[in-house]
């Protein structure tokens, strides 16, 4: 049974999500609790053992998604992908706030990022 694997990353971004809570909070949008912001990696088998490395979050947009922020580089994230069997088209991303629907926001790009550690993965 293939089973979704995340890295964690919400206490590294704690600083960051505080600074955006004025865009978080907007009417439509549903922020993400901190302690649950992570990377998803996708579907797929246990992973093996990988070199911890740092990856930049940011900068931060509106999206129709919600509040995004992307993640570089791509090519670890990849590899982890590889490593685990995730199939599909991908582009590492954190979702900061969920949108409902109800409303439509002008673009925005918040020129605010965040380095990250990513030491582990797990499975939600």
């Amino acid at each position: 049974m293939k089973q979704r694997w995340v890295a964690p990353v919400g206490d590294q971004l704690r600083f960051l999500a505080n600074w955006l809570e004025p865009i978080l909070t907007r009417p439509g949008l549903e922020p993400v609790p901190v302690e649950e912001l992570c990377i998803e990696l996708g579907e797929g088998d246990a992973p093996q053992a990988f070199e911890p490395f740092d990856a930049l979050v940011g900068p931060v947009q509106i999206s129709a998604e919600g509040v995004v922020a992307p993640v570089i580089p791509v090519e670890p994230f990849l590899a982890l992908r590889a490593q685990i069997g995730a199939a599909g088209d991908y582009v590492p991303h954190v979702v900061l706030a969920r949108a409902d629907g109800t409303h439509t926001y002008d673009p925005i790009e918040a020129v605010a990022s965040e380095a990250v550690l990513i030491d582990s993965l797990i499975l939600v």
